[in-house]
């Protein structure tokens, strides 16, 4: 299997960095932001340059995945109902005293992950979370420092299937994927977890992880 085409809701550094890493890889990007598409041209021209700007309602047509990279304070601007149906990456983080949509905020007083949080509320698409641990500087390293590197990133979803469909899009960025064991283990991928922007093989992000799941 082979990843041919991927839509990136959030336009920011993130987002963009994550286009520019696909690109290279030979991915077709196509991107949305808060603005509309005719008035990206310009952000895209410097940051992006090889993505398409769409409208956000447009941006899981035709893709094999989404990637989430918003704000979680904007997640109410997110219409539910245009990811339908699709595999949409988690790639958000909680940062501290960053405001928060209610129903995500009483999602996390439940004890819910912020994934799980997020596939509640986008509950008629399939979510996995990835790539939220690596900076957008590293997303973006050169392919040849990233072959050095070895670099690992985990996966965590519910699901075998969206498993793969991710490891293989990690593998094609030049990262060595790895799968947790379900959605909710999603939580040691977050900015509090011991594997946070922090560079690491395989068998030590395992071993963090599981000793993080230990406690």
């Amino acid at each position: 299997m082979r990843i041919k085409k991927i839509g990136i809701l959030g336009a920011g550094r993130a987002g963009t960095a994550l286009a520019r890493a696909a690109a290279s890889a030979g991915i077709q990007v196509k991107i949305a932001g808060t603005r509309p598409a005719r008035q990206m041209k310009y952000h895209l021209m410097q940051y992006a340059p090889h993505a398409l700007a769409v409208g956000a309602g447009e941006i899981a047509e035709d893709v094999d995945l989404v990637a989430l990279m918003v704000p979680q304070e904007d997640l109410d601007d997110v219409d539910t109902d245009s990811l339908a149906g699709v595999l949409l990456i988690d790639a958000t983080n909680r940062w501290e005293d960053e405001p928060l949509p209610a129903w995500f905020q009483d999602s996390l007083d439940r004890g819910l992950s912020s994934s799980e949080a997020i596939a509640e509320h986008f509950s008629q698409s399939r979510v996995a979370k990835a790539l939220n641990h690596i900076s957008h500087w590293d997303l973006d390293a050169d392919r040849a420092v990233k072959a050095e590197a070895q670099r690992a990133l985990a996966i965590a979803t519910d699901s075998p299937g969206d498993t793969a469909v991710v490891a293989c899009l990690i593998s094609q960025l030049g990262f060595t994927p790895v799968q947790l064991a379900d959605l909710a283990q999603g939580r040691s991928l977050e900015p509090s977890g011991r594997i946070f922007n922090e560079v690491l093989g395989a068998e030590d992000l395992i071993q963090r992880i599981s000793e993080e799941t230990a406690r």
